[in-house]
């Protein structure tokens, strides 16, 4: 008897116990008949006998079982994603893959028109027979799209727990950038510093970690204040303030802080954060906002005081001449004394007159409106024709006026009629306040530089006014004649023309002040300033 009759008679034996119905097959029966699951008597690719649940779900399929040309081969398709067996996959017949599975089992697809169906199948061998297996089909088409749409998911919140941590790089990048930042614990020790910061206070990166925050502290902030400051973040509160820092070199910066204490999950403080702006340009600026506002404050006092005075003087003789007017035609001593009034009321309006014009002279240097004609200038020719312009000033027998030049000529840049007014200046100042001795004005070359020197044996300048004497207003003497506007002046102009001017002084030894000019080595000839 060949294999093949052997198994058609076993499959015969089968059925006719199962038609039979004797009480054990009953049992089982009613076993395999109430559960969902689909479950098979198969030789791998017939079904020798299901239960009701195959045959309805198969009947739904449009799968007739029982018939000849039913094959499993052609009812079990593969689907990649999960690795369904089929049929000579693998150069092995599925129920030869799903024995493999062992305990484990295996998953396999039916398709449904357009549907595809996911079950978990088991197969064993039906002892003692050698090619006969009781295959069970678990339904688990919902619980894998559940595991799609779980795996999505999980996919989606990888995507953007990545894209989250991503943003939070850029965010974390950005506020680095922007943002000074440091983190202390509650003692002031520093746990972690911005490259900004560390670059803005001049130490290297990570040089800050481990020191207390007590070494930005500035000059400015009292024991008080910073106490105060401490007190406020251990009780939890946000504390915002302009600060005053220092930096490695001992620089002096300003920060828009806040600082935040940071709480653990049981609400206790375990550090604070600070972020700060610098805003040292603006607190700057401000301090030099108030210092112009102050200045210009004082000046417009000076300036109210200094036109007072002659003014007052001009209506105070105009009245006493106009009192005494009636009588000059009487008497000559009423002529006499309302001549004097009036000639003093004329030189105070000359005095005011040119205190005015020193103001709008002034006026127009701080608001940069004086144009300057820069031209080459032989100095030495210039300067001679100062001395002889000057020399008139000095009506003095106890003061000696004397000129000192080079013998080669020197050339340099400048605006005739405002480098004129500068010297002209400085000589009549020096011829003013030298009593005896001599004032020289003298012109010599050192370097790349021609400098100017007018030097005199007169009263000198004091120490405490030596740094001032160029601001409006200000006087070497309490008693000195003049608006005191000339040397601020001057020192405008020479600002203009790209010249500096240093000044030496001795109280009762005299001064110096030396101008310098930058040499033209070889001057346009076309340009030379000739007198």
């Amino acid at each position: 008897m060949s294999k093949q009759e052997a198994e058609l008679i076993t499959i015969a034996t089968i059925k006719k116990r199962l038609n039979d119905k004797d009480l054990q097959c009953h049992y089982y029966e009613a076993i395999v008949n109430s559960t969902k699951d689909m479950i098979a008597l198969t030789d791998g690719e017939r079904i020798i006998d299901a239960n009701t649940s195959m045959i309805h779900t198969c009947h739904l399929m449009g799968k007739t079982i029982f018939s000849d040309d039913f094959s499993f081969s052609d009812f079990f398709v593969r689907i990649d994603k999960f690795g369904y067996i089929y049929e000579g996959y693998h150069n092995k017949r599925w129920y030869e893959l799903a024995l493999e599975c062992s305990d484990e089992g295996c998953r396999v697809g039916i398709m449904n028109s357009n549907a595809m169906h996911s079950f978990n199948l088991t197969l064993t061998r039906l002892e003692p027979f050698e090619a006969i297996y009781v295959m069970t089909l678990t339904d688990v088409t919902s619980l894998m799209g559940y595991k799609t749409t779980l795996e999505e998911g999980i996919k989606s919140s990888m995507k953007d727990r990545d894209r989250t941590q991503f943003l939070l790089r850029q965010y974390d990048k950005a506020i680095d950038s922007a943002t000074l930042v440091y983190k202390c614990d509650l003692n002031g020790v520093i746990s972690y510093v911005n490259k900004a910061l560390s670059k803005v206070l001049l130490y290297g990166y990570g040089e800050l970690i481990g020191k207390n925050i007590s070494i930005f502290r500035g000059p400015s902030i009292s024991d008080i204040e910073y106490s105060a400051t401490w007190d406020k973040l251990r009780q939890g509160k946000i504390h915002r303030a302009i600060l005053e820092n220092i930096d490695k070199l001992g620089g002096i910066h300003y920060f828009d802080v806040t600082m935040v204490p940071i709480h653990d999950e049981n609400g206790a403080i375990v550090e604070f954060l600070s972020l700060r702006h610098e805003i040292t340009e603006v607190m700057e600026a401000k301090e030099e906002a108030l210092k112009t506002l102050q200045e210009k404050n004082k000046f417009f006092d000076q300036v109210s005081h200094e036109l007072r005075t002659p003014l007052n003087a001009i209506i105070n003789f105009t009245d006493q001449a106009l009192e005494s007017f009636d009588e000059i035609f009487l008497d000559e001593e009423s002529r006499d004394l309302v001549r004097m009034y009036i000639e003093r009321s004329h030189k105070n309006s000359q005095h005011l007159l040119h205190l005015i014009n020193s103001l709008l002279d002034m006026a127009k240097l701080r608001a940069g409106k004086e144009k300057y004609e820069m031209v080459v200038i032989n100095i030495v020719t210039f300067v001679q024709d100062v001395y002889e312009a000057t020399d008139a000033l000095n009506d003095k027998t106890t003061v000696e006026y004397l000129l000192e030049l080079p013998e080669k000529d020197i050339f340099v840049k400048g605006d005739v009629l405002r480098l004129r007014q500068v010297l002209g200046n400085l000589v009549s100042n020096a011829l003013k306040f030298t009593e005896r001795g001599y004032v020289r004005l003298r012109v010599k070359e050192r370097d790349d530089e021609c400098l100017i020197e007018i030097e005199d044996t007169g009263r000198g300048i004091s120490e405490d006014k030596l740094d001032r004497i160029f601001e409006p207003f200000e006087q070497v003497g309490t008693h000195d004649q003049g608006t005191g506007l000339g040397l601020g002046i001057v020192s405008e102009y020479i600002k203009g023309m790209g010249m500096r001017l240093d000044v030496i002084s001795s109280v009762g030894e005299g001064s110096c002040f030396t101008l310098k000019i930058t040499i033209i080595k070889q001057p346009n000839g076309d340009e030379t300033w000739k007198i």
